[in-house]
């Protein structure tokens, strides 16, 4: 999931510790009965606008002062059908 931070108003330190304050949210198509918690919409939302959205979510967050290295947010399909949240990471942009 996207997430490089900057704070200074310039193009992201892709080397920074950063201080984070992020809620990453998560749902998938392939979640069994029972996973995540349900979202609900408001009742005058589009029907095909509402096809896209999810019917359940999962989240964990990053924050209170925590510094983690600049960049995105990922876990594996295995670990987020399986609710292992702490499994999220937060990925550093390469260079090739």
């Amino acid at each position: 999931m996207p997430a490089l931070d900057s704070h200074t108003g310039a193009a992201p330190d892709l080397d920074a510790a950063v201080t984070v304050d992020h809620w990453v949210l998560l749902s998938t198509d392939q979640a069994p009965s029972g996973w995540g918690t349900p979202v609900a919409y408001p009742g005058d939302i589009r029907h095909r606008l509402r096809a896209f959205l999810p019917t359940t979510v999962v989240g964990r967050h990053f924050g209170y002062a925590q510094t983690l290295p600049n960049g995105d947010f990922t876990i594996s399909h295995r670990d987020l059908l399986g609710g292992d949240l702490d499994r999220i990471e937060r990925l550093q942009p390469t260079c090739h």
